[in-house]
């Protein structure tokens, strides 16, 4: 796909009328510079959230906390269900030495770090990239978490970004497209 996305988005842009191309090739181009924002922006993210889990667990003397901290901090991003997954790594790990204040600090920890990432790093970070509003993209988790269920959270905010930039480049879809932004 990579080797080829000239060639297929050329060959897409041909696709349409000779006075709509020059539209089609800038929005072409603005989605796919949004999917790299998007990428990049959670990966920031999740790199952020997984070093400050691993000197947490560290700190809690969590066993593995080197790889447990990387993938609370990476799975701590997935909607709706990233929260409780990126508890029970640290969790299962310390079982064997888990006691009632460490417990307590690990899920603080994971709390709150994860609040702060979505409330904070996120709308910062990739907020600003999609320039999508919260109420759309609230909106967009339901109706594709609702279609395709975990994928469809996934990929709810990246689809409706890619939907908002197309209404903004289409002139019937303008106020749609106005509605969904920032």
């Amino acid at each position: 796909m990579l080797s080829w996305q000239d060639h297929v988005r050329a060959s897409t842009v041909m696709l349409f009328n000779m006075e709509n191309r020059h539209t089609v090739y800038v929005t072409l181009g603005l989605i796919a510079q949004m999917i790299r924002g998007f990428i990049v922006g959670n990966v920031v993210i999740g790199i952020i959230l997984g070093v400050v889990s691993t000197i947490a667990f560290w700190i809690l003397g969590v066993p593995y906390f080197y790889v447990i901290g990387i993938i609370s901090g990476i799975v701590s991003l997935m909607p709706y269900l990233g929260i409780v997954l990126a508890i029970a790594p640290p969790l299962l790990v310390s079982l064997g030495s888990m006691t009632l204040t460490k417990f307590l600090w690990l899920v603080s920890i994971v709390v709150f770090s994860h609040l702060i990432a979505l409330n904070i790093l996120y709308p910062k970070i990739i907020g600003s990239r999609l320039q999508l509003n919260p109420l759309a993209v609230t909106l967009s988790l339901l109706f594709w978490g609702w279609l395709w269920g975990a994928m469809g959270l996934i990929l709810a905010v990246p689809l409706t970004a890619a939907i908002k930039i197309i209404f903004d480049h289409v002139e019937g879809l303008r106020a749609w497209g106005a509605w969904l932004g920032d």
